[in-house]
């Protein structure tokens, strides 16, 4: 069988590869990685990095599900070894079957007709069916996250459902730069919703200009600085969602999924001088926490 590299949200792939095990005896070629909360994506990367390098050959990779941290990272894995094939849906009958001899594309194939899951395989190679476009009520809305994530499984799934969007808006000066973020990005967002990558100024300009009027929009941005920029440019902003913010040098918890730097904290007080209100919501079945009391927690 072909080295496996298997990567979820938490312990799923671990116990998937050990409940695997219980049948088919060890399987030293297989591996897991599991993403912890704690984790930012450049860790998970590094983490990538260092099993995969490990195998005799640079192993498949499979991962839980399309648009979370593991596949957009292993996106960005596979971008520097192109070679590599990534698939999504990782499960206890998908693995064993490969382990039982079955090529992985066949493995995959079979296991998605008898289940019914929509697949795919790769970012490169992903063609998905034309869905019809979604159409706001006149008026629409505009609604703004925080999440160094960006667009990922809470995004592309429960925030897209509860806010019935029908366009994902990315501002961030740096990813406009990237043709691996953009791909990522583009790969995680959901078949019927739009998406649009811009810079600050890029952002400002469509919207000042009403381009997305009668929309759904969620604006996602990595940190606080990016929507300083925006409300110095006077783009007017709805309440700021700060979902997620990771872990850095000299940075303090103020949320379970929120840690903050000064420089984070001056950025926040400036936006409340803006009359902006902020709030804390992780996902949407969690109660909105008014946001700048956390700060002098």
């Amino acid at each position: 069988m072909p080295n496996l590299l298997l990567i979820s949200h938490g312990d799923y792939a671990a116990a998937t590869l050990a409940s695997c095990q219980m049948i088919v005896s060890p399987l030293p070629d297989v591996k897991a990685i599991a993403f912890k909360q704690t984790m930012n994506q450049n860790d998970l990367l590094s983490e990538i990095e260092r099993v995969a390098t490990s195998f005799s050959s640079l192993p498949t990779i499979i991962v839980d599900f399309k648009g979370g941290t593991p596949a957009n990272t292993a996106l960005r894995f596979q971008a520097n070894h192109p070679s590599v094939a990534i698939y999504t849906g990782l499960s206890f009958s998908l693995l064993l079957s490969v382990a039982t001899g079955t090529a992985p594309e066949q493995a995959y194939r079979e296991v998605a007709a008898s289940s019914g899951l929509l697949t795919t395989k790769t970012a490169a190679k992903t063609t998905v069916a034309p869905q019809p476009t979604k159409i706001a009520p006149k008026g629409g809305s505009f609604n703004v996250r925080i999440d160094e994530r960006l667009i990922h499984g809470q995004v592309a799934t429960m925030w897209t459902n509860r806010l019935q969007l029908t366009r994902l808006m990315v501002v961030d000066n740096q990813v406009v730069k990237s043709s691996i973020q953009k791909t990522a990005l583009k790969t995680a967002c959901p078949a019927n919703v739009h998406l649009s990558i811009l810079t600050s100024k890029g952002a400002a300009k469509r919207t000042k200009s009403h381009q997305y009027d009668g929309q759904r929009v969620l604006l996602l941005v990595k940190g606080p600085a990016i929507l300083k920029e925006l409300a110095d440019l006077q783009v007017t902003l709805s309440a700021i969602n700060v979902g997620n913010m990771w872990t850095k040098p000299g940075s303090k918890q103020v949320a379970k999924s929120v840690a903050v730097t000064p420089h984070d904290i001056a950025d926040f007080e400036a936006l409340a001088q803006h009359g902006l209100k902020l709030y804390h919501q992780m996902v949407p079945a969690e109660s909105a926490v008014d946001f700048m009391p956390l700060l002098k927690a």
